[in-house]
């Protein structure tokens, strides 16, 4: 267990990147929730930026071309990398 696991001000943020990036449930009244938790307390924004910042190095954002039309080419919505030999 690392010593964010043990934090709960990193597993809040953690879940609020999470959050933010369920376009289907993150709604107004949640980005609202979302910004007051973070103004409330220097720590929470610097939690929520180096948690941020891991979900994109994670390569948790789907692509900005991301259309999801099924076909399994590169940039085609799958966030399939290109294959060795293609």
């Amino acid at each position: 267990m690392t010593h964010e696991q043990d934090d709960p001000i990193w597993n809040t943020a953690w879940d609020w990147v999470q959050r933010e990036h369920d376009r289907e449930s993150f709604d107004e009244a949640a980005r609202a929730e979302m910004t007051a938790w973070l103004v409330a307390e220097p720590s929470h924004r610097r939690a929520y930026d180096k948690a941020a910042q891991l979900w994109l190095l994670a390569g948790f954002v789907p692509p900005a071309n991301d259309f999801g039309d099924g076909d399994e080419s590169p940039g085609n919505g799958t966030g399939a990398a290109p294959r060795a030999g293609k």
